[in-house]
Formats: C-alpha cells, structure tokens, sequence
C-alpha cells in the first residue's frame, strides 16, 4: 500500500513537472513571439554628437515606428567602445538592450592588441548593418600633392619627410597600407581626436590625415584643405568627384570603409534577432532615414547577420595580416 501512494505521489510529482516546464515553454515562445512588449535601449560606447550616436539615434527613432514600441539611446563612452559593450555582455539576450559599434571594434582593435576582453563570435550576436562612410584622404591647402600617386612620388623624393595624422587604430592601420603597397614611409603622429587634426592639417602642420567626411568636407569648403582620394568610392565621395586610392597603379586592392553594426549579447533567440533585423533594414529604406544619414555624411549599410559576420572576418583577417607585415608591436588592453 505504501508502496503504490509512493508510486502515484512520484508519478503525479513528474506530472506536474512536465506541465510546468512545457507551460513555461509555452510562456517564453510567447513572450518571445510577441516581441517586444516594452521598450529597447541601444548602448552607445561613445559620447552624445559624435557619429556613432548620430547613427544610433537615426535608426532608433525609425525602428520605434517600425516595432511599436519607444526606443531609448544610452551614451556609455569609455575605453574605445568596451565599456559599452561590457554591459551589454552582462545584459539579458531578450532583445531589449543592443548595441550601436563601429567595424573597427571587432577588427583594427583586436589587431592591434595582444588580447582583448572579448570576442565576437562567442559574446555577441549580429543583428544587421546601420551606416556607413569611406575616409577622405586630405592635404594641407598648400600642398604640392594633387593625387596619391603624387603622394607616393612625393614620399619617395622626400624620404622620412611626409607626416600623416591620424586618430585610432583604423587610420594608422589604412596609412600603414598606403607605405606598404606604396613602398614608401609616411610618419605618423598620433591625435586624440578630430579638432586638433583640423588645426593642424589646415595650418599645415600635418602634411596629410585620414578624416571622415563630416571632417573633410567643411574644411574643404571653407578652403583650409584639400582631398585627393577617397578611400572607398560611394555616393558619399562620388558627388564630389573623389577618386579612390584603388584606381592608383599598384594599389587596386586598397579598400577601407568606416561602418557600424547592430549587435545583442549572445544567446538572443532567433525569432527575435529577425524581428530586429527586419524592423533595422525596413528603417534604413526609409526615404527620411536615408536623408538624415546622407546629411550628417553616412550611408546606409543594410546587412543580414550572416553578411554581417562574413564582413568582420574578413576586415579582421587583413587587419592582423597588415599589422604583421608592417611590423606593428602588439599592444597591452588599456
């Protein structure tokens, strides 16, 4: 006897067991298949102005429309986009909380460091493209350099004497790339940032620097610089006539392009990395969007997670094999 209350107190016990888990089942696939039910944050790892948070807070008001829920934008600057992505690392993978970064987080830093704190197969997962913008190749006012295959004749002449600014590891990696397939050695002197480039390119200072076009063309405009190539042909360069670095002899596979991504921590089901991913590509064909982006000098750069993925490898593979062979010491993580 008290062996068939056992068995029918444990037979009930596994009964309830399987109801609960297949109702909790039940409960997740629809929280997930209503996605979202409450609104997203996107983490920028920079301060508020700058062109990530201009890219993130373009798409965020479209993409509110697009998932009918309110989408807030939170400046988390530090440490080169890390910090940002830290706490998005140790967020939830429901979707709620994502993340607006730059290519270069995942290629020409990572190169450029011994090791870094993560890793973006394993503590990421893609969700699509937001925008993008080639960098401009620009001179001094006064400088006798009217092409790159002038700045390559002229480096060459004046041995040592050509300096570049640049800030971060993308443009030190793409002039890095101009000496070596220039076969030429541009100096580089290191910036903090855009403004102090600005007064030193255009006072002539600096002989050259790779800058955005929201840098380059203002000062172009109001006469303190002139551009020579682009490093990317698009509909960015192309309305003012650019000519890429690639179309100069001897560089064709010279191509480097400024870009940012959407991206949630590992783990986000599916189901709603799709919703994202069709709400995010949806906004960028927006007429209004594609406007704003093009105003603030960016465009849109509509990806799957499968393109997105495919484009980070194979910017990271040339970062580290350009690093390589230009010698460049690998860095502690600061």
């Amino acid at each position: 006897m008290n062996y068939k209350r056992k068995l029918l107190s444990y037979c009930g016990l596994t009964f309830c067991t399987i109801a609960s888990l297949g109702v909790l089942g039940i409960a997740v696939a629809n929280t997930q298949d209503n996605f979202p039910q409450r609104p997203i944050t996107i983490i920028v790892g920079y301060a508020a102005g700058g062109p990530t948070d201009l890219a993130a807070r373009t798409i965020a008001e479209q993409m509110s429309k697009e998932l009918g829920q309110p989408i807030v934008v939170s400046n988390r600057p530090g440490a080169s986009s890390l910090v940002a992505a830290k706490e998005l690392m140790s967020s939830n993978p429901d979707g709620y909380t994502v993340l607006v970064t730059a290519n270069a987080f995942f290629t020409h830093g990572p190169a450029r460091y011994e090791s870094v704190e993560y890793d973006y197969d394993k503590d990421f997962t893609p969700i699509g493209g937001v925008s993008g913008f080639p960098h401009i190749l620009t001179v001094s006012p006064d400088s006798p350099i009217k092409s790159t295959a002038d700045l390559i004749a002229y480096s060459k002449e004046n041995p040592n004497k050509v300096n570049a600014a640049r800030v971060g590891f993308a443009n030190e990696i793409a002039i890095e790339w101009l000496n070596l397939t220039g076969n030429v050695d541009i100096t580089q002197i290191p910036y903090k940032g855009a403004a102090t480039v600005v007064s030193d390119l255009s006072s002539g200072r600096v002989d050259m620097a790779l800058v955005a076009p929201s840098v380059a063309y203002p000062l172009v405009d109001g006469d303190k610089a002139r551009t020579i190539a682009t490093t990317r042909s698009t509909s960015i360069t192309e309305a003012r006539n650019i000519p890429s670095i690639s179309e100069t002899p001897g560089m064709e596979d010279f191509d480097m392009y400024i870009w940012y991504g959407l991206l949630a921590p590992a783990g986000l089901p599916t189901s709603v990395g799709k919703k994202l991913n069709t709400a995010l590509n949806d906004s960028l064909k927006n007429p209004a969007v594609v406007q704003h982006l093009m105003n603030v000098y960016q465009e849109p750069m509509i990806m799957s997670p499968e393109e997105m993925t495919a484009a980070i490898h194979k910017e990271r593979k040339i970062a580290d094999d350009l690093v390589k062979e230009a010698n460049l010491p690998l860095l502690k993580h600061q």
